[in-house]
């Protein structure tokens, strides 16, 4: 993965995040595969689906948890 000086880790995942939402109207995480993948702490996914993903922003998300693991489903508001 290439990061850009530019960016933070919060812009970088919240692209990536994007980019799969474009092949799909809806998807739904694990937040703890995509901290993996980014080398950060579940609570940074967090972060970015609680700001980057809000209503203002024509986004919506719902967070919920089953067991240890914490999944979180995300689409475009029509």
């Amino acid at each position: 993965m290439i990061y850009l000086q530019s960016q933070n880790i919060s812009d970088i995942i919240e692209a990536y995040l994007k980019k799969i939402l474009a092949d799909s109207e809806q998807i739904e995480i694990r937040r703890s595969e995509i901290a993996k993948l980014f080398n950060c702490v579940p609570s940074q996914i967090n972060y970015v689906i609680n700001t980057r993903f809000t209503e203002q922003r024509g986004m919506s998300s719902i967070v919920s948890v089953a067991g240890a693991a914490t999944f979180a489903s995300l689409r475009f508001n029509s």
